[in-house]
């Protein structure tokens, strides 16, 4: 396990509710970052259509984890900001037929009369509006402050951090919806037993072990001190682990499960 506590100080990123402000109010701020869509790729990875730099907006919903109506939603809003640099454009008719046939073949989007697409910038600025989505949060949180980093390996570092906080979501949400076993009658029990776990499997510790190991004093975030290896290992094992919930198995089950494989993760 290679140790990376000192990057956390180096890399003081966390998104404030005045940084939310300068991208969702600022037109003028969105204009000048909306050219690095290559973040898009770093935070999640963006599927085009086939042959094509464009999503539907049903893909742009599924990037973003948020229902297709909020996507329509911000489009809605921001229509003449999209239209004034081409990110939105809706096809019908010929227009339409033709790219049916180009993108794959003529039963594509079989029954639409007209379909939006949205370039990756234009993604991106949706990101940049989508006060809704913990993704956006990510792209917005890398733009305003990662971007200023000149270290490569702290850039990816702060990439993996945003990403494991993400997974970490998932799993306490997959916990709160789905977990029906044997930890059921103590909540804060089950993200700590669950949390331990995640330890356990990959460094046979705790999340008390841990902290000793790194040394590190009250008030600081324990995985801020691992490094970009070992973030990635805990979103692998966190994302088995949500995955197990969600199939209804009980702790024991997902606990011997995980350690049974544990070379697997590490």
């Amino acid at each position: 396990m290679a140790k990376g506590k000192k990057n956390v100080q180096q890399v003081s990123y966390d998104l404030t509710g005045r940084n939310e402000l300068i991208l969702t109010e600022s037109k003028s701020m969105r204009d000048d970052l909306v050219f690095k869509d290559e973040v898009l790729d770093k935070v999640k990875f963006v599927a085009c259509l086939e042959g094509t730099t464009e999503v539907t907006v049903e893909m742009a919903a599924s990037y973003y984890e948020v229902p297709i109506d909020t996507i329509q939603s911000v489009i809605r809003r921001n229509r003449s900001e999209l239209n004034e640099y081409a990110e939105v454009r809706v096809l019908k008719g010929k227009t339409l037929g033709d790219f049916k046939t180009r993108v794959q073949d003529e039963h594509a989007f079989k029954g639409i009369s007209s379909l939006t697409l949205i370039t990756r910038r234009g993604l991106l600025r949706i990101g940049m509006l989508l006060t809704e989505s913990e993704v956006a949060k990510s792209i917005r949180n890398y733009l305003l402050n990662v971007e200023e980093i000149a270290d490569a390996d702290q850039r990816q570092w702060a990439i993996e951090r945003e990403i494991s906080k993400r997974e970490r979501r998932r799993l306490t949400d997959s916990i709160q919806a789905f977990y029906n076993g044997s930890l059921k009658n103590d909540r804060g029990l089950e993200y700590a037993t669950f949390t331990n776990l995640v330890y356990k499997v990959l460094w046979d510790t705790d999340t008390v072990g841990l902290r000793e190991m790194y040394g590190l004093e009250k008030g600081e975030a324990t995985r801020d001190a691992l490094s970009t290896e070992d973030l990635r290992k805990v979103v692998d094992v966190e994302t088995a682990i949500s995955s197990l919930i969600r199939l209804r198995k009980d702790y024991r089950e997902i606990r011997d499960e995980l350690i049974a494989g544990k070379d697997n993760f590490r």
